[in-house]
């Protein structure tokens, strides 16, 4: 273990479905590692609809009739997110802020950028504007995601209150 701790202070975590798949099949030590350090910090990993959906599929060799996330989600460590308010302005604006930002940073189309990226953004926001939470981690593999919701959110007066954890380096501190 490393300096994860420092890290614990948020009320919320969002996470990507990179995050997961990093992970791999329950039985792996990363997703072993990743529900204690979720259980011993009392988080409730936050996913997007569109990233639970994403990991839905996931193939049905992991767990016979189980897949990873909703064993987690069954468990209580992880939780998927209310649908997405896109009459709030603040969650409108953050994701349109998000997708330009991947696709200058990645020199893409914005029409390519994956919704689920965006939906990070979207579901940070919600959390921070409805006051359900004081601060939030978004925890995604993906640095550009990553880097354009810290960016977003704070140009919506939410500085301080959201940080980047880059899912890779957080599975390498907890395994």
């Amino acid at each position: 273990m490393s300096d994860v701790g420092s890290d614990i202070e948020s009320d919320a975590w969002v996470a990507d479905s990179g995050l997961f798949i990093a992970c791999g099949r329950q039985q792996n030590n990363k997703y072993t590692a990743l529900r204690r350090f979720a259980h011993r910090n009392g988080i409730s990993f936050v996913i997007p609809q569109r990233v639970y959906a994403e990991l839905g599929g996931a193939p049905t060799r992991s767990t016979p009739g189980q897949t990873p996330i909703n064993s987690a989600i069954d468990a209580g460590w992880v939780t998927v997110a209310d649908e997405l308010d896109y009459t709030n302005g603040a969650v409108a604006a953050v994701m349109d802020s998000v997708r330009r930002f991947i696709a200058q940073a990645s020199n893409r189309s914005e029409d390519q950028i994956e919704k689920a990226d965006t939906a990070l953004a979207g579901v940070a926001m919600q959390l921070l504007d409805s006051s359900n939470a004081a601060s939030v981690t978004v925890v995604t593999t993906d640095t550009d995601a990553g880097k354009g919701v810290v960016r977003a959110i704070e140009a919506q007066g939410f500085e301080g209150q959201i940080e980047f954890k880059n899912g890779f380096d957080l599975i390498e501190e907890i395994t």
